[in-house]
């Protein structure tokens, strides 16, 4: 962070990597639904990045909890930005496709205190990373179940995968998920 703080670009990218798979992961979370196809994760990510580099001199935490909470909210105004250019420009009702400014924040607005929700962020990049070390479709569907609340049923038919199809996937994503963890 220091080096970041002192000008080196490399340090800079380094330290914002940490963050890729948390950022795609709640680019996903939010794109469900129509925008999905429409709006590219990585596309946003990448100007999450962006944001965070010509603003980087704005930063003045000194943790990776507050670093990871100023990207959280970098992050969920590009992807708001997102949806309402799309939305624009393809001239439809916001009230057809607005997943993604509908969308609760990831962090659990519970907490109270500022020091509980960098935490949760933190906690919630370190998580993202472990799912994207999962096989695409045991992500997809821990995803699904375990962030986004959806049902098994819904899943199913989703994935257009059977009950055990299914249940197969999240088993061994959670197994995977566990012992990354649990190593790092």
């Amino acid at each position: 962070m220091e080096a970041a703080r002192s000008g080196d670009d490399k340090a800079l990218g380094v330290l914002l990597d940490e963050y890729r798979d948390y950022l795609r992961l709640l680019a996903q979370r939010a794109m469900d639904g129509r925008l999905a196809g429409r709006i590219d994760a990585s596309d946003v990510v990448q100007q999450t990045y962006l944001s965070a580099v010509r603003r980087f001199s704005e930063f003045d935490g000194a943790s990776g909890d507050e670093l990871a909470g100023w990207l959280y909210r970098i992050h969920e105004r590009n992807l708001i930005d997102a949806a309402r250019h799309h939305l624009e420009a393809q001239k439809r009702a916001v009230g057809n496709e607005a997943t993604v400014i509908e969308q609760e924040p990831i962090e659990d607005v519970e907490l109270t205190s500022p020091s509980q929700r960098l935490m949760h962020g933190e906690n919630a990049a370190r998580l993202a990373r472990a799912i994207g070390k999962l096989p695409e479709d045991q992500a997809l569907a821990v995803r699904l179940r375990h962030l986004d609340g959806w049902s098994i049923e819904d899943i199913c038919q989703h994935l257009e995968k059977s009950d055990r199809a299914v249940a197969g996937l999240l088993h061994r994503g959670m197994q995977h998920l566990r012992k990354t963890l649990s190593d790092d």
